[in-house]
């Protein structure tokens, strides 16, 4: 899996570009903004099997509900959902399929490209920073990443980032994804005392809601 970091931006972004042509195949068919985007989005989430969004659902959940480190981490490895949980699921699915539908139609492919790569791109960095929180699961599979593995990852999604929107754009949001990266990184060491792929997850879908939000600031700006 380490080897394989660079790709994780570019992964991202290819699932944006489907999701994003979905909306615009829906958009010209005459479905309304609001059903496309939800389609759009839908699309998306089935392509990466629900994997961030289940790993922001369940840090919610640990982190709103746990008092103690292990009861933390004993409520993100419950497979039932709780109100935290549902709460930031449904917050983060209402502001990516608004944002869908706050942009302008020709600007949705790069948007979904940008925040897909930028999305993925802030994964490894917690892995190099930080401990696993448990002594199994599968976030354990990135400790030892490399510096050159980490920065060929962030290097790849700068690069779809310059070839989606324009360089002060592209420099914006990827500044805007490592304060997620980072705020997230002080709450996962604070409250969980290292990183889970729950954590991993919500990185993932929180920044994709940043980013998309950025883009619809600027370009309805």
């Amino acid at each position: 899996m380490p080897r394989s970091v660079w790709c994780w931006p570019l992964v991202g972004a290819f699932t944006g570009v489907l999701a994003g042509t979905v909306f615009l195949i829906l958009r010209a068919l005459h479905v309304p903004a609001t059903i496309s985007a939800v389609w759009s989005i839908g699309i998306q989430v089935l392509l990466t099997g629900g994997l961030h969004e289940d790993g922001l659902a369940d840090m919610a959940d640990g982190c709103g509900g746990g008092s103690t480190l292990e009861r933390r981490l004993e409520i993100m490895r419950d497979s039932r959902i709780g109100s935290y949980g549902a709460l930031a699921l449904g917050i983060c699915l209402l502001i990516r399929v608004t944002a869908l539908t706050a942009l302008p139609v020709m600007l949705v492919l790069p948007a979904l490209a940008l925040a897909g790569a930028l999305s993925r791109a802030m994964l490894p960095l917690l892995p190099f920073t930080l401990r696993p929180a448990r002594e199994n699961g599968l976030a354990r599979q990135l400790m030892g990443l490399t510096r050159d593995q980490v920065l060929g990852c962030l290097f790849s999604a700068f690069c779809v980032a310059l070839l989606c929107v324009s360089s002060h754009i592209a420099l914006l949001t990827c500044l805007l994804a490592l304060c997620v990266a980072c705020v997230l990184r002080a709450t996962a060491k604070r409250l969980l005392n290292g990183y889970t792929g729950d954590v991993l997850g919500a990185i993932a879908s929180i920044t994709d809601c940043v980013v998309l939000t950025a883009l619809v600031a600027v370009w309805n700006g």
